[in-house]
């Protein structure tokens, strides 16, 4: 019994010491690691504090450019192409920066290497580096390493180095996810036209077998939608597609590649030659009519870009759509100066079932001006529709029309303002029409108004008519509004 409680207290001592000196060696490991550590960045710092200048010269021009990739070529050591890459990758450079930016990385060996590392080679003087850097170890761990390949495929996007586009076309098909959409968004990022009808095939992939491929279909289409509108052609068989989800994505790329490039400009014109006599023909004649009522609605705003004189029917098909957001997109595609004789048309869509197509129709006949408020006027006077009447007076006001319409009101015997503000008083709508008479409105208007519905029932009128009738410096309009006031109450209406 003595000799077993010996053995136990020597293995126990054994353990201890073990774990006393397991913890000195972690200890010396970690004070060690850090002193690297220190050097490492000691030595980044000092690289940028020199080269960082070097770098910036260079890309503004105001240094030769063989001078400073001649400094460049001084940086050695085992870390010299993540020292470079760290330099000249700092920030996003700008479009007149970026073609130096990508010859230094071309003549500096760069490109090479992340190419090779894309395509998962990993050479001798990677292993190096890697050793050469505290974090180099971890990353060329063999489940790891494809964090190098993504940031080598991510820099060939940055500096948009069109001539690595085949191989980033192979880099979607990785057996890595994470490789496939960064391959994906340096595609995006270079823009390089043969290389989009690989990412058309990925977005079919992605539909009809999302097995078939680990990519996302928001990547996909981010990555397509990027690209310039002469790929255009590439997507006709897309739009015509047995598959309605397929024809719709399709048909949305297009869309956003077309409002990208009209940035805004109503009068943007989309001609056959941009975008293929094919992609014309197929939005003109097949989509509009398309089972799917998503790619119907979609198709309108390219068809109210095209320079055709099919177009405008092709809108007015849409916009007696059976599907109420096919009508809503149809008034909106209809929002641009060469639709103005289509007024009339737009305006019988301020009746529609549906609310939102109704206050689009109010936001195109409004972007018409006075044609537009023409139709809006004679639509709020005439129509029985008590929705379509509020909608129309809740636009008025808030797409701030009532200082238009008082001013028609005023400068002229305009009968159907007249009538339009007889309406907004019967329905109460008067809060922002006295505000506006209150505000800066000129005497001979308010005189009107006066004159005219100083006897009206409204609250709103009332009150402002007794402010007038105490307030007004003006004699004659005090007089008018008192007169009103001491009159027994009417309607007042013209």
């Amino acid at each position: 019994m003595p000799f077993l409680i010996e053995n136990i207290i020597k293995v126990v001592f054994a353990l201890i010491v073990l774990i006393v000196i397991g913890n000195f060696v972690l200890i010396g490991l970690a004070i060690s690691r850090r002193q690297r550590r220190e050097k490492y960045f000691q030595r980044i710092d000092a690289v940028r504090a020199e080269f960082r200048p070097v770098v910036r010269e260079v890309l503004s021009g105001r240094m030769e450019y063989q001078e400073g990739l001649k400094r460049l070529q001084q940086i050695s050591g085992l870390d010299r192409h993540y020292l470079l890459e760290q330099l000249l990758l700092e920030k996003k450079p700008s479009p007149t920066e970026e073609p130096i930016l990508r010859r230094l990385c071309e003549d500096l060996g760069l490109v090479r290497i992340w190419q090779n590392r894309v395509k998962g080679h990993v050479d001798t003087a990677s292993v190096r580096e890697a050793v050469g850097r505290p974090e180099g170890i971890l990353e060329r761990v063999g489940r790891l390493r494809f964090l190098i390949r993504a940031k080598s495929a991510e820099n060939l996007g940055i500096i948009r180095h069109r001539d690595s586009w085949p191989l980033l076309v192979k880099a979607l098909d990785d057996p890595h996810p994470d490789i496939q959409s960064v391959a994906a968004r340096a595609l995006a990022a270079i823009r390089e036209t043969e290389s989009f009808p690989a990412l058309v095939a990925q977005l079919h992939k992605v539909v009809l077998d999302a097995s078939a491929t680990a990519l996302s279909l928001r990547s996909v289409k981010s990555a397509l939608v990027s690209f310039p509108l002469d790929c255009a052609p590439a997507l006709a068989r897309s739009l015509q597609h047995p598959n309605r989800r397929i024809r719709f994505l399709a048909t949305d790329i297009l869309r956003e590649m077309v409002v990208r490039e009209a940035n805004g400009d109503d009068q943007y014109d989309l001609d056959r030659k941009r975008v293929g006599a094919e992609i014309v023909e197929i939005f003109l004649t097949q989509l509009p009519f398309d089972e799917n009522p998503d790619v119907r609605a979609r198709s309108a705003a390219v068809i109210a870009f095209l320079s055709d004189p099919r177009s405008t029917p092709a809108l007015l098909t849409l916009l007696r759509d059976d599907t109420w957001f096919v009508r809503l997109h149809a008034v909106r595609a209809l929002a641009c100066r060469k639709f103005l004789s289509q007024a009339s048309a737009i305006g019988q869509a301020l009746s529609d079932p549906n609310w939102r197509v109704r206050e689009a129709a109010v936001a195109t006949l409004r972007t018409f001006g006075a044609a537009g408020l023409n139709q809006l006027t004679a639509h709020f006077i005439h129509t029985a529709d008590a929705y379509s009447r509020e909608q129309v007076a809740d636009e008025f006001q808030r797409a701030g029309l009532i200082p238009d319409l008082l001013q028609r009101y005023a400068s002229e015997d305009d009968s159907q303002a007249t009538q339009v503000l007889n309406q907004m008083a019967r329905m109460g709508k008067t809060g922002y029409l006295v505000s506006v008479l209150s505000a800066d409105a000129q005497p001979a208007l308010r005189k009107k108004f006066l004159l005219n519905f100083a006897r009206n029932p409204d609250p709103q009128i009332r009150q402002w008519v007794e402010r007038v009738a105490s307030q007004e410096p003006d004699p004659d309009l005090r007089s008018v509004a008192a007169a009103a006031l001491g009159a027994p109450s009417a309607a007042g209406e013209v």
